[in-house]
């Protein structure tokens, strides 16, 4: 059985994607080198997310924590993305499952997750789960929120309600170090049964 810590959960998200800078986009001399390491999380979960997938594209997806500052930093490889093992599990009929990934890198280019900011409301997303099940998600909104109070946390750390797929990712004005860019470009997506 998975616990939740739902009040520390909905600190430390909001500091999360705050802190968490989003790459560098060649403007700046960071590179993902000087990024922090996710703290990786340990799942034991049959349907946790190994993978997501947009169309034809797919990546592997990471589970994930908080550090001790609260910040929830994506996988260094930006070609993999990041599951909140505190948010909630694909195929749980409630909650929010959080997946973000960092948009670029200096070094390494575009990341998976630069996606996020170019869906549609209609477009579809997978998850697939460790036991080999898949689950699909209809693009309901996406939005670009100021990393300066405007993430919606509510909605982000939410363990009730209909089950509803957050892709979180940077968008906006590259600003530099240590936020990247300016605003969390965020996907909400619903379940919908295939």
């Amino acid at each position: 059985m998975r616990r939740f810590a739902p009040l520390l959960a909905a600190a430390t998200l909001g500091t999360a994607l705050l802190i968490s800078g989003c790459g560098s986009d060649g403007h700046t001399t960071s590179s993902q080198s000087d990024l922090r390491a996710p703290v990786v999380a340990t799942v034991d979960d049959p349907s946790q997310p190994v993978s997501l997938s947009l169309g034809d594209n797919t990546a592997p997806t990471d589970p994930v924590a908080t550090d001790a500052d609260g910040v929830l930093l994506p996988p260094q490889d930006v070609s993999h993305l990041g599951w909140w093992a505190d948010s909630a599990l694909p195929g749980s009929n409630t909650g929010t499952i959080v997946v973000t990934g960092h948009i670029d890198d200096a070094s390494q280019g575009g990341g998976f997750a630069k996606k996020f900011s170019g869906l549609k409301e209609g477009d579809e997303v997978t998850l697939s789960g460790k036991d080999g099940h898949t689950w699909t998600y209809r693009v309901d909104t996406v939005s670009s929120v100021s990393k300066n109070g405007g993430l919606p946390l509510d909605e982000l750390n939410r363990l009730d309600g209909p089950e509803t797929l957050a892709l979180v990712t940077c968008g906006g004005k590259f600003i530099g170090p240590p936020l990247g860019y300016e605003n969390n470009d965020i996907a909400f997506a619903s379940r919908i049964e295939t």
